[in-house]
């Protein structure tokens, strides 16, 4: 048993004037725990990917490597909440999770603070229908999918729990500011002491 599996840009295609890298990205197995739910035009979609894991890989294939390091990041970012027990109320920000096929990128919809957003322009039955999207990274609203966050039931050791997806909200401007200030003062601060190491 592997923890980890490791997925490299598929070689041998090389286009004039394409800067050639080798990519190392570590998708880990519990990437295949985080489930894709298809639209209902999708659903008998074969090539639909099922799970986080199947979508790193297919940007992968698809030379898409942002997107499979925008999985991975956002994915990780996740599973590193998780792992400190979050109380759910304390800087975090809870809902249905998103796939953006366009960039990349899991997550909570943008401007959605638990995750839901109704487009008016799907309708049916005369009613507003609850679709996934838009993407908090790039604002794609066609090409998106929820995600169901899913893990072992600990109590019961039989069946599977669905989790919410869970995420650090993006600072404000003025936080942003703070924190673009204590930096610049840290290194103000350390710039004497790293050059009186170089000497």
């Amino acid at each position: 048993y592997k923890p980890y599996i490791t997925i490299e840009k598929m070689a041998g295609e090389t286009f004039e004037g394409e800067v050639v890298r080798e990519i190392h990205l570590k998708i880990d197995t519990r990437y295949a725990t985080i489930l894709i739910t298809p639209k209902p035009d999708e659903i008998n979609d074969t090539n639909m990917p099922r799970n986080l894991h199947n979508a790193a890989e297919l940007f992968l294939r698809a030379g898409l490597v942002e997107n499979a390091q925008r999985v991975k990041e956002t994915t990780d970012a996740l599973f590193d909440i998780y792992a400190n027990n979050p109380d759910g109320k304390t800087n975090v920000r809870i809902g249905n999770g998103c796939v953006c096929w366009s960039c990349g990128h899991c997550g909570l919809p943008k401007d959605s603070p638990n995750g839901e957003y109704t487009n008016s322009n799907v309708v049916a039955d005369k009613k507003k229908s609850k679709v996934p999207g838009p993407c908090g990274q790039c604002g794609e609203v066609d090409q998106v999918n929820y995600l169901v966050v899913t893990r072992k039931d600990e109590f019961t050791k039989k069946g599977v729990t669905n989790l919410p997806w869970i995420e650090t909200p993006p600072l404000s401007e003025e936080e942003k500011k703070k924190k673009k200030e204590r930096i610049k003062a840290l290194k103000i601060q350390l710039l004497p002491q790293w050059e009186s190491n170089m000497v």
